[in-house]
Order: structure tokens, then sequence, then C-alpha cells
């Protein structure tokens, strides 16, 4: 993951409400296993193992965070499970094909969560956070990148 991605998904996560933080580890996820089968195929087995150990850990997370007293939850958790089961396969056997399928089913699963969220009106999850304000402009040297941070951080005593 290139830090101008890791940015992004920091800058979202400042403004996110939970069902949007789903979303966000989805794409987290999505991400690293893109770079893992990528790394596999260009025959870099060290990074594949690399990446794909960050797609678990955000796996692992979105499994601890599950609130078990509802049906949904323990079937989330049984497909979890399996998912971690194929990374583990995966890196063992050094094969992609389940890998993809996975992809699948967690593009599948950020689309459903994606829909969720629209609905979900309870605002950010972080308070005091940076409202940031980015855009383009044109000079007569080129683009201009912009950025707005005027807005006062932290605490206020």
């Amino acid at each position: 993951m290139t830090k101008e991605e890791i940015n992004g998904f920091s800058y979202r996560v400042a403004q996110a409400s939970k069902t949007e933080l789903v979303v966000i580890m989805y794409d987290v996820a999505i991400n690293y296993l893109s770079d893992s089968i990528n790394y596999f195929e260009n025959t870099n087995i060290e990074r594949f193992r690399d990446e794909l150990k960050k797609a678990q850990r955000v796996i692992n997370q979105l499994t601890s965070v599950l609130d078990l007293k509802y049906d949904i939850s323990l079937e989330l958790m049984r497909l979890y499970i399996y998912i971690i089961n194929v990374f583990v396969r995966s890196s063992i056997r050094k094969e992609v094909e389940e890998l993809k399928v996975v992809m699948s089913m967690l593009e599948k699963l950020r689309s459903t969560f994606e829909k969720v969220s629209e609905q979900d009106q309870s605002g950010p999850m972080m308070m005091n956070t940076q409202q940031v304000y980015a855009g383009l402009t044109y000079s007569n040297g080129g683009l201009n990148e912009y950025h707005d941070q005027t807005t006062k951080r932290g605490f206020t005593v």
C-alpha cells in the first residue's frame, strides 16, 4: 500500500461513522489482498506473504468487533474464519486461485456494508478531528494542490 493510499484511508477514518469504518476495513483488506496477488504474480513470495498477513490482520480485526448476540454476526464469524483459513492455505501452498474467490467475496461484503452505511445517520465516530478540504487549481506553471486545514484541532481550554 502506498503512502497516498494510507493517507486517504486515514482521512476517511477520521470522518467515518460506525458502518463506514467497516467499509473502510473491507477496502483495506481488499487493497492488501490485491497487492498480495500482484506480488505473487511477480514471483515475490516474501512480499506476497507479508501482504497476505496484513490482510489477515484486518479480517482478524473485523472478527474481533462482531457483536455475537445477533445471528448475522455468527454467520460473518464463520465466513471470516473461512477467509483466514484460505489465507493460511494459500500462503503455505503458494497459490492464489482461492484468494481470487475470497477477493470477490470481500468485494460483495463491502458493497453490502456500503449500502448499509448510506442509511447510517449517526455521524463521525471521532470528534475533534480535522476537516480537510482538498483540490487542484490551475496556474501558469501547471496544477497546484490546495489543502484547507484552518480549523482548530484538539481540546479547547
